[in-house]
This record gives structure tokens, sequence and C-alpha cells, in this order.
């Protein structure tokens, strides 16, 4: 009687335990290009609104590799905005910056092609 007393608590003990919800992320590959070529060393900002890219505050920031790639990893699943920015010379500047949803579970793709920036 003891141990189906002590078995009854244990079970119940355990099943009361709330579990922390799964919080699903989402990856975010951000493809930097130039007249058809990937544009390697371009920095890319990530904001989290269009209010906070008005304002300058970016959530996360990196350089372009080789292939003009850049990888956000675990982000929470909504809309970014993303702005990638590249100096030629000192009077060439590239710019780009489009918005684009990170879906949970999955990685999502952009391309952006850099323009001249008009500064």
């Amino acid at each position: 009687m003891k141990k189906l007393f002590m078995l009854i608590i244990l079970a119940v003990i355990l099943f009361s335990c709330k579990k922390d919800p799964v919080v699903l992320t989402g990856d975010l590959l951000i493809e930097v290009r130039y007249e058809g070529a990937g544009e390697s060393q371009a920095e890319v900002w990530l904001y989290e609104s269009w209010d906070k890219f008005d304002r300058y505050e970016y959530y996360d920031k990196d350089m372009s590799n080789e292939n003009g790639e850049v990888l956000f990893e675990n982000l929470d699943p909504g809309w970014y905005v993303i702005e990638a920015e590249k100096e030629k010379s000192s009077l060439f500047i590239l710019w780009a910056a489009d918005s684009i949803e990170v879906v949970e579970g999955r990685q999502t793709n952009k391309m952006l092609i850099l323009e001249p920036a008009g500064r």
C-alpha cells in the first residue's frame, strides 16, 4: 500500500511539471550581388523593423564571405529588414535594403542586388 501511494505521488509530480514550450527559430541566408557576382566584404545589417532601420538600431551585423553570403542563425520568426553596403572606392559606394520574413524551422534565402548609392 505504501508503494502504491508513493507511485501515485510520483506520477502526480511528474505529470504536473510544466514543460517550457519549444521555440522554433529560423535561419536567414543573404547573398549580396553586384553585376551578377557575389560581393565579398560587404557590410550587412539585420534590423527587427523598418522603425529600427530608420533609427540605425540594428539587431546584428556581419561581413559577406568570399561568395557574397552572410548567414544569420536562430532568429525568431517574423519580418526583418536587411541592409548591405560596400565601398568600392572613396567615391563609389554600393547599397541595397529590403525586408524578408523568417519562418520557423526553415532557412530563408534572400538576394540583395547592390546598386550605386545616391549619397
